[in-house]
Formats: structure tokens, sequence, C-alpha cells
């Protein structure tokens, strides 16, 4: 019998193999039949097989727990596609099911946030279940720990999806004090993750480059880490020539940075737009806005791009 005070766990699939759904058949009977899940005694699941699909279920809803598949039809390199899930995925746990062995790739995605890795080819349904159940609990027990989902663990600075809600009302307050918002994207230039050491580079560019935009713009300027290498940056009452002039400065602050480790040459690149004053604008449109890694803004906002080369 059912607990009348169950609720489902609410599972996110990301996969376009048909040939998993006998396998997720064996999970749900799994959980339905293993009196241990307690008031976790049903499943709601929602299927996607497209990554873009899967970030708009993520920023429309809350989730216990993702499976993904990294090797999707519009999915960019394997471990990209791990980093823009897990950027959206708030509190739930992301559990990645591999094609193919991979030790590197595993230790990586472990490093880098993903509660579990498994093998297709070797998975059966009570160990996916198993593991489900885990995870879960463990990515409850990170949250109630102080890991706020309102601050990137690695920066300090706002997550992608909180940066997004508090500029909602950033551009409802701009809409009645008649003050200019601005949206600034900043990307730092990516640095190879292969190894140790390029895996370490890059983590100290980014707390680096927190800080040094921490620095150079105090509240209430809101500033996100929006992607793996790119921060936002929402001002109010600043103009674009003087907004320019301190992404200027903070580019060349990071280039010395860079320089310090003797990394390659790469580029800091940041855009400016301005965010129009309209009573209907929602937090999905500053997400359009800001776009993905590795986009600038979209045609219709971007307004200047300026670039700051690094060590030659």
């Amino acid at each position: 019998m059912r607990m009348s005070s169950s609720k489902p766990i609410k599972l996110l699939l990301v996969e376009d193999d048909l040939a998993s759904e006998p396998l997720l058949s064996e999970v749900l009977i799994e959980i339905d039949e293993n009196r241990q899940w307690c008031n976790w005694r049903t499943t709601s699941i929602v299927h996607v097989e497209q990554l873009a699909d899967a970030l708009d279920c993520l920023r429309n809803d809350c989730f216990d727990v993702v499976l993904l598949n990294l090797s999707l039809p519009d999915s960019p390199a394997l471990l990209d596609t791990f980093h823009q899930v897990n950027d959206f995925a708030r509190a739930a746990a992301v559990i990645v099911l591999a094609d193919e062995e991979d030790a590197n790739l595993v230790n990586l995605l472990l490093r880098e946030g993903a509660q579990d890795v498994f093998l297709k080819s070797e998975l059966d349904g009570a160990l996916l279940a198993h593991s489900l159940r885990y995870a879960i609990q463990r990515q409850h027990r990170i949250t109630m720990l102080g890991l706020s989902p309102f601050e990137d663990v690695l920066t300090g600075a706002l997550t992608r999806g909180c940066f997004l809600r508090l500029g909602r009302h950033y551009v409802e307050l701009s809409r009645l004090t008649h003050l200019p918002l601005l949206l600034a994207s900043i990307e730092i230039p990516e640095i190879a993750r292969e190894t140790a050491e390029g895996h370490e580079a890059r983590d100290l560019l980014l707390l680096r480059t927190a800080e040094v935009l921490g620095s150079a713009f105090e509240p209430p300027v809101l500033v996100g880490r929006v992607g793996q290498s790119r921060f936002g940056l929402l001002t109010a009452g600043l103009t674009e020539t003087t907004l320019e002039a301190l992404l200027n400065r903070v580019a060349l602050d990071i280039e010395n940075v860079a320089r310090e480790w003797e990394r390659p040459s790469g580029r800091v690149r940041f855009s400016v737009a301005p965010v129009h004053q309209d009573a209907n604008l929602q937090g999905a449109s500053l997400d359009q806005m800001l776009g993905q890694d590795g986009s600038d803004f979209s045609e219709s906002t971007h307004t200047r791009a300026k670039t700051a080369m690094l060590a030659d």
C-alpha cells in the first residue's frame, strides 16, 4: 500500500536512445517494490532527446535527479554537455549514462560535480535505482550543509539561475524608477582541462576573475557565473562608456593573472547591452540575451563588443 503522503521523484531523462526504455522500466519497478524508499514511492519522469530541450526543462521546473546521456544530437563536447546541464540543474543530482568506457572522463565528471557515472552496457535496473536513491540523498545533504543553491560553489558568485531570478526584480525596479539597466557578459580564455594542471589553472583563473569582478563592482551590481567560462553583470544607472571602461580594467587584471601562470595567449571578451524597460520582460529574456557558453548577445540586443588580448 502506498503512503498517502508519498511524493514523486521528479526525474529528467536526457537520452535519445530508445533502447534505454526497458532499462528504465526495470528501474521504476525496483523503486516501486523497494520498501526502503518510504515516502519516495512514486516516480514522475520527463523524457527529452535534445540538450536544448533539457535546458528548457531545467529553467522552468525543479527536478530531484537528472539522468544524462552526454552524446546527444545537439551536444557539444562531452564534458561541456555535462557543464551546461549541471549549470541549470540547481539542487538536482546529475547521473551520467556513458556510452563508452573512459576513466579520464569519469574522473573529470565526478570532480566537476556528477553524482555518479554508469556505463550503459553494464547497467541493470536495481543498480541504477540504488544509485538514484543515494544520489538524491547526497545532493540534499550537500544543500543542507550550507552549499547555497544561489552561490556558485567554486567562485562564490551568483549561480546563473539566481542571477536571472534577481535580474527580474532589477528589471521591474528599472521600469518603476527609470534607471537604465546594462547587462554585460565577460568571457575568460578557455584552458584545456585534460590534465590536473589544466584543471587547477582553470579553477584559479575563475576564482581570480570572480575576485576582480567583486572588487570592481560592489553591490547592488549583480555578479554571476553564467557559464563555465563566463560571468554576467547587471548594473543600474551606469552609462555604457563607464561600464566599458571598468570592464577594460578588469580584462587587464585578468590578463596579468594569465601572464603570471605563463598560459598560452587568448582573449578576454566582453559585451555590453541595454536591458529594455519593458513591463512584460521576464527572466527568460535575460537568459536569451546571455545565450550559452561561446555565444555573444543575440543580434537584437548586441550593441558593441570590446576585446582585450592576453599576453602575446
